[in-house]
């Protein structure tokens, strides 16, 4: 009977413990149909397919570690901007929300990734360290620094109810980080980091 006991309290702390393990992640894909975002003047990229590409390679990078992955759009189409964050915490669950744009500079000098969030969250502490991590990331991957901002005005980051991170890899208006990001590999790297940063 002993035994029997400490075998049922063994695979009850295996299981809290696994369920306390698992993560969601929510990806948006900033901008979609008629919104296009930015725009590169010499090539017409536009940001928003930019952006659905870094959410599908985050979504593929995730999938392989086994997060639960939930797209705020797997196409290109328009969505509310009312309607892209309105996760709730869940018992056991590690959720987060990573919203991809691009940023857009005026002389099409300005180069570098952003990383924002909002420090007044409930979740300050530990998005400040998700932030770090994401920015040592960057850093190691363009070797040019990377902006933190902890006062993030988007609504979909200042209104979360769940720990929120908007992520800019570069410049659009930027000749050498468009055609960074526009790389497979560079989307895949970035996916990598981020993946990493949020199961460590």
């Amino acid at each position: 009977m002993k035994k029997l006991t400490l075998l049922l309290l063994a695979t009850l702390c295996l299981s809290l413990n696994t369920q306390a393990q698992k993560i969601k992640l929510i990806i948006d894909a900033a901008h979609g149909g008629q919104d296009a975002g930015a725009t590169a003047v010499l090539t017409a990229d536009k940001e928003s397919d930019l952006c659905l590409q870094f959410a599908q390679a985050l979504q593929e990078e995730a999938q392989k570690k086994e997060i639960e992955v939930v797209m705020v759009r797997s196409e290109d189409e328009y969505v509310a901007l009312q309607d892209r964050n309105n996760n709730q915490p869940e018992d056991g669950v590690k959720s987060y929300y990573i919203s991809f744009h691009m940023n857009a500079g005026t002389t099409g000098n300005e180069r570098g990734a952003a990383i924002q969030y909002n420090g007044k969250s409930p979740h300050a502490d530990q998005l400040k360290q998700l932030a770090d991590k994401l920015k040592a990331g960057f850093n190691r991957i363009n070797l040019i620094g990377t902006l933190v901002n902890d006062n993030c005005g988007a609504m979909v980051i200042k209104n979360s109810q769940i720990p929120a991170v908007l992520i800019e890899p570069g410049y659009i208006t930027n000749n050498e980080d468009l055609r960074s990001l526009k790389e497979k590999s560079t989307q895949q790297e970035i996916a990598m980091l981020i993946v990493k940063a949020i199961t460590e």
